[in-house]
């Protein structure tokens, strides 16, 4: 059976009122059988519990959608919290907002930190379970060269106890071209690159820790776990080992987003890849065709193509088929179904190829969020799966 899950309320909009939250969530249930209610972080009580009570009147789970290694609006993290990159500096969020900076998980107070930060949602009441977001080191792709983390001192030292030398590490990946780095980056690793292969591994062990100890925490409070991760491809760039993060959790989403141009799209990331390999000297066919190669993915013969129209929606298939490769045993696909200017402008026709192509997944995540999202799209995917 399908599994239909919605992200709702990403943040509180001005219109969402708890009336109008509560009809927007009953008009999507109307059309498709919605199981699993992922709502925001940011939202007022009276939003929460409004959504809270829609949700149990349609025998649905409530979810809190709770990002870990980032800030938001209203949390403030201290700057030596902040992930190194190669060169030694704090790495930038992605147009410096809070909510893409991220934080080291082997930083020595982020532990308690990140404990403390569950703990309220877990305990609340509210939910049935929780929806791990940014749980990764950010990704490199637009700079790998300075962006590739985390080198700060809590990484060294434990990268020390598990036999890796991190200042080895960082001399080892400089001196690497920058065809062999994001070949590695994207799975095609070089026996030249061997020590970067040791730090990918040291990279996705922590993140799995980290989630291994949340997901314990969130179980013990009988609540369900889902993770929200980067699409296959593209998840050694940001140490999410899928193999092991299923193993803690009752589903993971992919988030293989054809023609978002913002973080996490898989176009916007290999754009990023392809710009910072151009401009490192390898011309344009060559660094396409190296992308299409390394990722093992229809890439656009050209940059332009790619920054214009994005992937192929059965760029879907070849996804959620690797994500079952790489071990995820329940995986629900995220489906974008909004319209934001310069970050995902698909057709209607284009996101009805993109729900084809998702057909192979257990389940589908209406991605940011239900409440921009048409309803004749929840028509079209009831169409398509009646």
């Amino acid at each position: 059976m399908t599994t239909f899950a919605v992200q709702y309320l990403e943040s509180p909009y001005p219109d969402a009122s708890p009336e109008a939250v509560r009809l927007r969530l009953r008009q999507a249930c109307e059309r498709l059988p919605i199981s699993l209610v992922l709502l925001g972080w940011e939202l007022t009580p009276a939003l929460e519990e409004a959504v809270a009570e829609e949700t149990f009147r349609q025998n649905a789970q409530l979810y809190r959608w709770q990002p870990i290694l980032t800030g938001d609006a209203h949390t403030d993290l201290p700057p030596e919290w902040a992930t190194l990159g190669l060169d030694g500096h704090p790495i930038p969020g992605h147009d410096n907002l809070p909510e893409f900076t991220f934080i080291c998980p082997n930083r020595s107070a982020v532990a308690d930190f990140l404990s403390e930060r569950l703990e309220s949602v877990a305990a609340s009441g509210l939910y049935q379970g929780i929806f791990l977001d940014r749980i990764r080191f950010p990704s490199p792709a637009i700079d790998p060269s300075r962006h590739l983390a985390c080198f700060c001192q809590d990484c060294t030292r434990q990268a020390a106890d598990a036999g890796l030398d991190l200042k080895q590490v960082r001399h080892t990946i400089q001196s690497l071209s920058a065809e062999v780095l994001v070949r590695s980056l994207l799975g095609q690793p070089d026996q030249s690159g061997s020590m970067l292969e040791l730090f990918l591994a040291f990279r996705a062990r922590s993140i799995s820790r980290t989630v291994r100890t949340l997901s314990r925490q969130i179980q013990s409070h009988n609540l369900a776990v889902g993770l929200d991760c980067f699409s296959p491809a593209l998840t050694r760039m940001v140490g999410q080992d899928l193999s092991a993060l299923d193993g803690y959790a009752n589903w993971v989403k992919i988030m293989t987003y054809p023609r978002v141009f913002g973080p996490a799209g898989i176009s916007f990331e290999l754009l990023g890849l392809s710009k910072w390999l151009i401009r490192h000297g390898l011309r344009e066919a060559d660094t396409m065709r190296l992308l299409a190669e390394a990722s093992q993915l229809p890439i656009p013969s050209t940059k332009a193509e790619l920054a214009h129209a994005g992937l192929e929606p059965d760029t879907l298939r070849q996804e959620i088929r690797r994500g079952y490769e790489l071990g995820i045993t329940n995986l629900l696909a995220g489906i974008a179904t909004v319209q934001m200017k310069e970050i995902h402008e698909s057709t209607p026709q284009q996101i009805q190829a993109d729900l084809n192509s998702s057909r192979a997944a257990d389940g589908l995540v209406i991605s940011w969020d239900l409440w921009l999202t048409p309803l004749d799209y929840l028509d079209m995917i009831r169409n398509l799966w009646s």
